[in-house]
């Protein structure tokens, strides 16, 4: 083989089962939270399932801050998406019924504040530091781009195919 004995292979299934189960309870809870805050507190599920995708966005960007604790990026970039993230339910992106997408809607913009936040902080020294640079931008021009694509899709009428319906 390759070197692993197959007693080696066990723990790492156990370890991924391990996590699919906890995956899964998660899921469950998550559910049940969100039907007991709606019949308690009148909170529709679609605001308790919006508000976990924005908490799981910033979830990733705080372990990023994690990964790297002697940067001063990953703390500005956690800073800046959480007002964006609740910024954004006060606008008419949110006033859709809620689907599958919801976590994208919250990813884009927080990898675009990330992403731009990353370039500013990010010193160049010799040639591969540069071409690194020159990979992140292109990276956040295309995130940029698939936002703004995505926020347009969510904005139109289907009906009229207008912004808002005011066409």
């Amino acid at each position: 083989m390759d070197g692993y004995q197959t007693s080696d292979r066990k723990p790492w299934f156990k370890s991924k089962l391990f996590h699919l189960g906890l995956a899964l309870l998660g899921i469950a809870v998550f559910i049940a939270l969100g039907a007991e805050l709606r019949s308690a507190f009148g909170i529709p599920f679609k605001t308790t399932y919006r508000v976990a995708c924005a908490a799981a966005c910033l979830l990733f960007i705080y372990k990023l801050g994690s990964d790297y604790p002697s940067e001063t990026w990953p703390r500005i970039s956690f800073w800046l998406s959480l007002l964006i993230n609740i910024a954004i339910f006060f606008t008419p992106l949110v006033d859709r019924p809620a689907s599958r997408g919801e976590l994208i809607l919250f990813a884009l913009p927080d990898a675009v504040v990330t992403l731009t936040t990353l370039l500013a902080t990010y010193r160049v020294a010799d040639f591969h530091q540069r071409a690194m640079r020159q990979q992140m931008i292109l990276g956040l021009i295309v995130t940029v781009a698939a936002c703004a694509t995505l926020f347009t899709l969510v904005l139109m009428d289907p009906h009229t195919g207008h912004f808002w319906g005011l066409g």
